[in-house]
């Protein structure tokens, strides 16, 4: 099923989507400006919005393992979580770019190396719960995985005759290390685990698994954003 580049792949979720991906024997290339854990793994460090450093390390990973087929785009920042009237510009600014930009740019170079390859692929991004309906503190890192999510239904629209299919999952609350570090600064999640139905957080292999079916598996689906949150999106009140 040929190669795929993982975004954030050092870490939390882009680490268990990578681990997953070995399991079935494919080729992975981790893009994060962390080295991965593992030193076993292919992988190059740069900045996801930088368009000159996506193309060099699209062809530098493509020399060393084939046809780039998949892409998962799971980089990302956390936001200020402050109100709307406290946000810095410079800072929203970053948050917009990183998680749409760095989308919009690491999907582009895929698709267009696939296009001119002849071939088909697939793209799963990370949206968030965050990118429905509306949130207190969340008018930078909300607003920018909203536009992930749109993202994701203009590019599937567009590359459907490319046989390219272009998909996300919105996850929930996710025991990845931003989130433990939050909670040891003393994040209570015990509200989080209360109004989620199924009573738990997330872990970063339960997530990695949805992601990886949007992927491979799933043929005949695209331009969806998939809720991996335990049903907190299904709540009504």
């Amino acid at each position: 099923m040929g190669h795929v580049v993982v975004t954030g792949g050092a870490s939390g979720i882009g680490a268990a989507v990578v681990e997953l991906l070995r399991e079935r024997d494919l080729a992975v290339t981790v893009w994060d400006l962390q080295p991965p854990a593992r030193d076993d793994v292919r992988h190059a460090a740069l900045d996801v919005t930088d368009a000159s450093a996506v193309a060099t390390a699209l062809a530098e990973a493509e020399e060393a393992a084939g046809l780039v087929r998949h892409l998962v785009a799971s980089h990302g920042i956390r936001g200020a979580f402050v109100p709307a009237l406290d946000l810095e510009p410079d800072d929203v600014r970053r948050v917009l770019d990183v998680h749409v930009l760095g989308t919009l740019l690491t999907a582009t170079a895929v698709a267009r190396r696939l296009r001119d390859a002849g071939e088909g692929g697939s793209i799963v991004n990370l949206a968030s719960t965050t990118a429905y309906r509306g949130w207190v503190n969340q008018s930078d890192y909300g607003v920018a995985k909203a536009a992930v999510r749109q993202l994701t239904e203009n590019l599937a629209v567009e590359w459907a005759g490319l046989d390219i299919r272009v998909n996300a999952v919105a996850p929930g609350h996710t025991l990845t290390p931003m989130v433990q570090d939050m909670i040891d600064k003393g994040y209570d999640v015990a509200p989080v685990e209360a109004r989620t139905p199924l009573g738990r957080l997330c872990t970063p292999v339960e997530m990695a698994r949805e992601i990886v079916h949007l992927l491979l598996d799933a043929s005949y689906t695209t331009g969806v954003c998939v809720p991996v949150d335990g049903g907190w999106t299904a709540v009504g009140k």
